[in-house]
């Protein structure tokens, strides 16, 4: 009996550290991730493409999607493996968790309530914050490649000009209209596209991994969306070339300083994201015909508030 009050104390200190051991689990486990949406498989045209375009005064005519000034590939076929991406672009909570859990410097001018709006961030960020967000999903996650890019935002290669729910650009109902700031809106703001993906046309741009075979291997390319809440320009095919910024550009500009200190080669836009993907292994159906399209596409409106022309490379 006399030890009996102290394998009693042993009892309780045992319980305790157990206790303390489940609540430190529960305080660290990790938040959800996004919600990833499942692309099938397939093939088709990417790049630049053509669809029958109506006019404000009604005239019909066949026109290129993609403006001569705007960077389009030219039509080339590719096959696309099966991949899930994520739903909606990076929002500023989740790109906040990954510069803690990196250890990497705050963001630029955070403001308090901005956690669902899209996150700015450079490419090796972007590149890195896919590779972070992989490790805590137990998936291989990465930035999309261009081809993926489109076949996504075209809902499985589909002759769609923008990435909205019905293809036609409707500013106030499927996209941010002309008097609203386009990189204000939190993600996920307007309808997705028929594959339920969101963001693609109406959100910030978006970085992908450009191809060696078309492309210098010091540029990045980014895709869709817009810091300009009137810049119907910005369909699909288009895209944007990024030049690596030079030690004396990011010295010289305030805005930059963040980036100071970064290696030789650093890549950044201002209103460019991420959204990551994750190949799968399975295609699942067939995949689409890599010939050019023969049956034209319902008409698109031609929108009526283009903004002067403007090019789309990008340099520091």
């Amino acid at each position: 009996m006399r030890h009996t009050p102290v394998r009693i104390s042993a009892t309780l200190i045992v319980a305790s550290v157990l206790l303390l051991l489940v609540l430190r689990s529960l305080s660290t486990s990790p938040d959800p991730g996004p919600e990833l949406i499942q692309v099938e498989g397939g093939s088709f045209m990417a790049g630049n493409f053509q669809v029958p375009m109506r006019a404000p005064d009604g005239e019909q005519s066949v026109q290129w999607v993609a403006q001569p000034d705007q960077a389009a590939l030219a039509p080339y076929p590719v096959e696309v493996n099966a991949f899930s991406i994520m739903k909606k672009e990076a929002s500023n909570a989740l790109y906040d968790r990954f510069l803690k859990q990196s250890k990497r410097p705050a963001r630029w001018q955070p403001v308090k309530g901005d956690g669902e709006q899209p996150a700015n961030m450079p490419y090796d960020e972007a590149e890195a914050f896919c590779v972070w967000l992989g490790e805590h999903s137990s998936l291989d996650m990465r930035l999309p490649t261009e081809a993926e890019w489109e076949y996504a935002a075209r809902s499985r290669g589909q002759p769609l000009p923008w990435a909205t729910d019905n293809g036609q650009w409707q500013a106030g109902r499927n996209l941010p209209t002309q008097s609203s700031e386009a990189d204000k809106n939190n993600t996920g703001a307007f309808p997705p596209n028929p594959l339920g993906i969101q963001d693609m046309a109406s959100g910030l741009h978006e970085w992908v991994i450009s191809d060696p075979a078309r492309d210098p291997a010091h540029i990045r390319i980014f895709k869709g969306g817009s810091d300009e809440a009137n810049s119907s320009r910005n369909t699909i095919p288009t895209r944007g070339i990024v030049f690596p910024l030079s030690e004396a550009s990011i010295e010289a500009k305030p805005e930059l300083a963040r980036l100071r200190g970064r290696p030789a080669g650093t890549v950044y836009v201002q209103n460019a994201t991420a959204r990551c993907v994750a190949p799968l292994k399975s295609n699942g159906t067939p995949p689409l015909p890599t010939a050019p399209n023969t049956i034209l596409p319902p008409v698109f409106d031609d929108v009526v508030d283009k903004p002067q022309v403007q090019g789309a490379t990008s340099q520091g």
